[in-house]
């Protein structure tokens, strides 16, 4: 039987610098596109971004949809052109230094989802932004669909967001998607510095005591459910990623009830986060469409915090 470190040895529990080859941000020319790009603005400080494309996509309907047309901006000939200048002109409002030859702009007629994932494909991205209104319902489907189709790690900006980097919250079911997220978070955390703190959650059932003939109360009971899920949290760690499990707090949350999404949510306000790192399936069809159901509604409920959808 080999031990922990022999276990832990035979995988690669190395870190690699989180960068950015290629980003494609989705706007929607209007009010909303300001926050999304004052934190990519922040966000690309320590995380290095070498490609940058902006997407406009406009309508072919009149429906106000996320990354589409805004007031003002007439469906028609020309448009695209006009949406281009708009872009560009914001961005470099905002952003001045990345308005450069690194940096891209489209405008394209027809579905936001269809023509940002088509353009994710044609430059070969690693990171897909787009923002999200806290009262627009579409804004969150987007998202979900987004995720369930994109190949490349996501990150979803809330208009509400805060521009910080300091606290990371990490839920984790100790699945190889929950490794991932750790090395990004941890990652994300050597580019920014030491003072940000890394969480990471793990959200549990108890045994149904009814299961048990007991030779201890049930508060014993309880208390032993707690420490063994400490230790398991410890293992895990130990066997994936041992030379960092000082730099990772647990937070070990018993539920009884199916609402993890809510619990992770109501800690990410408590502990201040500023990001949320969860690991998603992986690149195949089937993986990509079986988008977990905690993902899902926490991107549903999330209003307020960033969160980086790692693959």
């Amino acid at each position: 039987m080999r031990t922990v470190s022999e276990k832990s040895a035979a995988k690669d529990t190395s870190l690699q610098p989180f960068t950015v080859k290629e980003a494609i941000v989705g706007l929607a020319l209007d009010q909303a596109d300001e926050p999304l790009l004052k934190y990519l603005k922040f966000f690309k400080g320590p995380i290095p971004i070498e490609g940058l494309s902006f997407l406009h996509v406009i309508p072919n309907t009149r429906a106000r949809l996320p990354l589409t047309v805004a007031r003002g901006v007439e469906v028609g000939r020309g448009a695209e052109e006009e949406a281009v200048l708009a872009l560009s002109e914001k961005v470099q409002e905002i952003m001045p230094d990345r308005a450069a030859t690194d940096v891209q702009y489209f405008a394209e007629d027809g579905a936001p989802l269809e023509k940002l994932l088509s353009l994710a494909n044609e430059k070969q991205a690693d990171l897909l932004v787009i923002g999200k209104k806290a009262d627009s319902l579409y804004h969150g489907i987007l998202s979900k669909n987004l995720i369930r189709q994109a190949r490349s790690n996501v990150l979803i900006v809330p208009e509400n967001a805060a521009i910080s980097l300091k606290t990371i919250l990490v839920p984790v079911d100790f699945s190889e998607n929950s490794v991932r997220a750790l090395k990004a978070a941890l990652s994300i955390k050597a580019q920014v510095g030491d003072t940000v703190k890394i969480y990471a959650i793990n959200i549990y059932q108890r045994p149904n005591l009814m299961a048990y003939k007991l030779n201890m109360s049930p508060e014993r009971f309880e208390r032993n459910i707690q420490e063994n899920h400490a230790k398991g949290f410890e293992k895990f760690m130990e066997e994936e990623l041992p030379e960092y499990m000082n730099r990772v707090e647990p937070i070990l949350i018993w539920n009884d009830m199916p609402d993890v999404a809510h619990h992770i949510m109501d800690k990410a306000r408590e502990v201040g986060a500023n990001l949320v790192v969860m690991g998603c399936k992986g690149h195949s069809r089937l993986e990509l469409m079986l988008l977990g159901s905690t993902t899902e509604t926490f991107l549903n409920i999330n209003t307020s915090v960033p969160s980086l959808v790692v693959k």
